[in-house]
């Protein structure tokens, strides 16, 4: 025996029905199957509401005649596009058992509207038309067919008790009243799912989504082999697809797993459903009806373990914490007890619990719907001690919700819930609880409501390894950022295919901004920036930052601005990473220096600024490492200007020097303005951010400097007037350049830090000197220490020039991904 239940989409329309009549003419030929149906998608609101308004505004009102009317109308559409099939006999009969239905509405919403009750059990009755409608138009397809469906009334079989819109089933009655159908009999059942009955008649509803559990209970009393749950979705996903483009449909999962899942909020599983097919040992399949081809997900007691120790994720909306503390709760027995007997008089299901190992507090989640009552319930059961001074004031948050993994596989592996927290952190997510079942099959975390899509799409990223999206919030598109935006570009597919969605979210200059949370095409920036906004572009990045709450903000910084180096704490404040090829932060004030590391790691955002010092070489963080590991710094010295290293090794082949640095300008290999450079300002910062490295102080006037640009020559200005004037220094360099090529030596331009202090400045040095080859555009820099003594570590390589700086900050942003790059 199958039973086969069909959701609300998968009968919501002529085509959808003559694909479930399809799916279970195939079965049919293998077993005996019994279909149990949903009614049409929407049905169901549509007959709660009317009785609702019925109630309120009786039952002649607009509003309770319209929603009659598209009950109606609903399923004579559905017959009207059927009836080629159904043949006019046959289709007589169906428009006069579906009339009969109508007149039953009507007669209820009468009733209800001069009563001006709704009363629980009416309300079942008045929900239950939708699915007894579905079935009709259903067997008449059937019978069309020749499949010959025998009905079977869920009010007969499915037997219930207590509340009649969330009826506990009677299951050794249910078994009874099946007894006769299991031994065998018609080879095709159809059966309305959603409601049972007491056993007499009366209607009694299993509550909102439970075809599927109607589904199970049938399951179990016939002792089928297989339940299969069609609907509009793969089977059970990793996670909300919505909520996680990246989610996926998981081949199987084991009964605790899919009952984990569906209880915190999983909707393609209706949270009882598993329990009947598990005492039974009745696989579960899930599958979409609209790809029967597709596997879905089986639900089996030896599900194969997953390849990861989380299987999947799920998020239940709308939940209120509540808290009760006090001096007076340690030690004292049975006051759990008490915290829950409160609940279950005050019929509040407790969705969550945890409690303090100091035993003073007890935190619980509830509905927020049903957060009010369970406050004054507790405050209730606990007045004496409230009074006393024992029990402190019960408190509630609301706007929480629920994030769990869920996994067989987590009980096996360490530091799971490691990387579910951590991850958590990685976003910026405050936790409002923790729980942890006994079983290790589940860790929840309570979290704000508002950041569970966020916090759920990478959770997903870190537990599976799946695409992460990585926001880039852009400020500067001169030849480094215009270079960044190409490299991002070009490499996107490929870092795609690796699991690292790399997105430009924003980008601005210091007179524009353009902004897309989803994210910007990169073809034609230019024209998009152009016409961009003229608001401030670091309020709008702290604005989208805050309002957005993005998984992994970076905000990179391809500016030489002051301005903006300063409002890095800001930038971090409002959940924003920073990568900065800008060095004024870093050789900035030392006050400044300081505030940066610590809003970093009060804010746990990181700062990385390895382009800071020798564009794309591996500087910064080869000196942080030696430093990291003990060794001690004694001396650093180096060529830390590309363009200077560039522009002396055009002199030396007799090139002036003015036409020397309008080459390398042209190549943009210098700084916006290339008296940064030419004054040894550009070497003097690098030199700084060395010194504050290993734990100097200093502070950028500190540094002793001598100008490449005689002492005399007049370098103030327009840029333009700057560069029409260099050439009176042509002669005189060059004469100091042939002067020491006379003497076996050549000049460059050399940056120091030393126990006497830090110095920039030119220095001639001997052809067989390391730092004599050093030119064209390369860096070269030294590092003497306790362990590389007396041969220091060196490290040479290009240094000059966008596409390199570029490069770098790009290596930057990828070193905060998480997923594994090749």
């Amino acid at each position: 025996m199958r039973v086969m239940k069909f959701g609300g989409t998968s009968v919501g329309g002529a085509e959808q029905l003559r694909r479930v009549v399809d799916l279970t003419a195939a079965a049919r030929q293998e077993t005996r199957v019994m279909v149990v149906a949903s009614a049409v998608s929407g049905i169901t609101n549509l007959l709660v509401d009317a009785g609702r308004l019925a109630q309120d505004e009786g039952p002649e009102s607009a509003r309770v005649h319209e929603l009659r009317t598209r009950f109606e109308s609903a399923h004579a559409t559905i017959v009207r596009e059927l009836a080629g099939e159904l043949g006019a006999s046959r289709q007589r009969a169906l428009e006069a058992g579906l009339a009969a239905l109508d007149s039953e509405l009507r007669g209820l919403l009468q009733g209800v509207g001069l009563l001006r009750e709704c009363s629980p059990s009416v309300l079942a009755h008045l929900s239950a038309l939708g699915e007894r409608a579905s079935c009709l138009i259903l067997a008449a397809l059937l019978d069309a067919r020749g499949l010959a469906p025998h009905p079977v009334d869920p009010r007969d079989v499915i037997i219930c008790a207590g509340d009649p819109l969330q009826a506990t089933p009677l299951m050794e009655e249910t078994r009874a009243r099946f007894a006769t159908l299991r031994a065998g009999g018609p080879e095709l059942l159809l059966m309305p799912g959603f409601f049972g009955g007491d056993g007499r008649g009366k209607t009694l509803s299993l509550g909102r989504g439970g075809s599927d559990y109607s589904a199970a209970l049938a399951a179990a009393a016939l002792d089928a082999q297989l339940l299969e749950i069609w609907t509009d979705v793969d089977g059970i996903f990793s996670a909300d697809p919505r909520l996680v483009p990246e989610a996926f449909p998981l081949p199987e999962v084991s009964f605790e797993e899919a009952m984990e899942l569906a209880y915190f909020g999983a909707k393609v599983l209706h949270p009882k459903t598993i329990a009947p097919a598990r005492e039974r040992g009745i696989t579960v399949s899930v599958r979409n009806s609209f790809r029967p081809e597709h596997p879905g997900t089986r639900v089996t007691a030896a599900a194969a373990p997953p390849q990861h120790p989380v299987r999947g994720l799920s998020f239940l909306r709308d939940v209120a914490l509540v808290n009760i503390a006090g001096a007076g709760l340690k030690g004292v027995p049975g006051t759990a007890a008490r915290v829950f007997e409160a609940m279950a008089h005050a019929g509040i299901s407790v969705v969550l619990i945890t409690q303090g190992s100091s035993e003073c507090s007890i935190s619980f989640c509830v509905q927020q719907a049903e957060a009010e009552r369970a406050v004054r319930a507790l405050e209730a059961a606990f007045e004496v001690e409230r009074e006393a001074g024992k029990v402190d004031a019960i408190e509630r948050q609301g706007g929480l919700a629920v994030l769990s993994i869920v996994g067989d596989g987590m009980r096996h592996r360490v530091g799971v819930a490691g990387t579910f927290f951590a991850a958590l952190a990685d976003v910026g997510c405050s936790i409002a609880a923790i729980a942890q079942g006994s079983s290790e099959r589940s860790i929840s975390a309570v979290i704000s409501e508002a950041d569970g899509p966020r916090a759920l799409a990478h959770v997903h990223g870190r537990c599976f390894g799946t695409t992460e999206v990585v926001e880039l919030l852009v400020a500067g598109v001169g030849s480094v950022g215009a270079e960044l935006l190409r490299q991002v570009q070009q490499q996107a597919p490929k870092l795609r295919a690796h699991g690292v969605d790399l997105r430009v979210c924003a980008i601005s200059n210091s007179k524009r901004c353009v902004a897309s949370g989803e994210g910007l095409p990169l073809d034609g920036w230019q024209e998009r920036l152009a016409a961009g906004e003229t608001t401030p572009a670091l309020d709008t990045f702290r604005d989208w930052a805050r309002a957005k709450r993005p998984g992994r903000p970076i905000f990179v910084d391809c500016t030489s601005s002051e301005d903006v180096a300063l409002a890095y704490p800001s930038l971090m404040e409002a959940g924003l990473h920073v990568v900065t090829a800008n060095k004024k932060a870093n050789s900035g004030r030392w006050s400044h220096w300081r505030k940066l590391r610590d809003t970093a790691s009060r804010h746990q955002r990181r700062f990385l600024y390895e382009t800071n010092v020798g564009a794309a070489l591996p500087v910064i963080d080869t000196l942080k490492n030696m430093l990291r590991t003990g060794d001690r710094v004694l001396r650093v010295e180096g060529i830390l200007s590309g363009s200077l290293s560039f522009i002396l090794g055009l002199t030396e082949q007799g090139v002036p020097l003015s036409q020397a640095v309008g080459t390398a300008m042209e190549r943009r290999f210098t700084e916006p303005d290339p008296r940064d450079d030419l004054h040894g300002t550009d070497v003097a910062r690098k030199v700084l951010i060395l010194a504050r490295e290993i734990g100097r102080t200093e502070e950028l006037e500190g540094v002793a400097l001598d100008s490449l640009l005689p002492a005399d020559f007049d370098a103030s200005g327009p840029l333009d007037a700057f560069l029409a004037r260099l050439p009176q220094v042509d002669a005189g360099f060059q004469r100091r350049v042939d002067a020491h090529r006379q003497e076996g030596k050549v000049l460059r331009y050399v940056g120091s830090v030393t126990p006497e202090g830090c110095s920039v400045g030119l220095v001639a040095v001997p052809l067989e000197h390391p730092l004599a080859a050093v030119k064209g555009g390369e860096n070269a820099l030294s590092f003497l220490s306790e362990r590389y003594s007396p041969t220091p570590m060196v490290i040479r390589g290009y240094g000059a020039g966008a596409a390199v700086t570029a490069a770098g900050v790009l290596a930057d942003i990828l070193r905060l991904v998480e997923v594994p790059l090749p």
